[in-house]
């Protein structure tokens, strides 16, 4: 399984802060379950449900943070991961809602409904750089994950058709560069910023597995 590995002091830094919040994630019942093919319907279907509003959030504050990039690369490289979560939700809504014989949420779970306003404020009122970590877990755990999933799932899986979403390699290249984008970020960045950069980037990453927590118990 290839890691994306961090890009220097700073990254190294972001994701040793998280190491137990991580392996906690891919220890997770629901992660393990999901592989094992073994997972609930009902807490697939939360997860599955729950999602796609989140990536419609998401993909606003990707929307939010290119406009506060300075270097026009930045901006064109956050603007297409907002293009790109859009598409996604629309896939999802589309043809996995289908495909599961999941019913649409019209409201938020609660931690679904506390994650994305994280994103939003931070994408609406922190500095760009930030913003940038605030928003950067969504890629680096799910890339981590996926290939966790995908080199653990078992033949016969009823939730192949998921697990196959992980695999790729635009994701992950997607993921490099914003770690890249992150390390450069932190090299200007005061003592003070980089700390809540890092604070953001952990309590992002707990959000990602308070989201576990709640669709196991579903």
């Amino acid at each position: 399984m290839e890691t994306i590995n961090p890009e220097g002091e700073f990254t190294i830094s972001l994701w040793d802060a998280i190491q137990p919040i991580y392996n906690d994630i891919i220890r997770h019942p629901f992660v393990n379950k999901l592989a094992e093919g073994t997972l609930e319907y009902s807490c697939f279907a939360h997860y599955l449900s729950q999602d796609i509003l989140y990536l419609r959030d998401d993909a606003k504050a990707f929307e939010e943070l290119s406009k506060k990039a300075t270097e026009p690369t930045e901006k064109t490289f956050f603007m297409s991961l907002a293009n790109d979560g859009i598409a996604i939700e629309q896939e999802l809504h589309n043809h996995f809602l289908k495909h599961f014989k999941v019913v649409e949420a019209k409201k938020k779970s609660p931690v679904i409904q506390k994650y994305t306003d994280f994103l939003r404020e931070h994408s609406d009122k922190s500095s760009y750089n930030i913003a940038a970590a605030a928003l950067l877990p969504c890629y680096w755990i799910y890339d981590m994950l996926g290939k966790h999933i995908v080199s653990n799932a078992k033949g016969n899986n009823i939730y192949q058709k998921w697990i196959d979403t992980y695999q790729g390699d635009e994701f992950t290249n997607y993921t490099k560069t914003y770690i890249q984008i992150v390390e450069r970020l932190a090299q200007t960045a005061l003592n003070i910023e980089k700390k809540q950069m890092q604070e953001a980037f952990v309590k992002a990453t707990n959000f990602e597995l308070n989201f576990f927590n709640e669709a196991i118990t579903k």
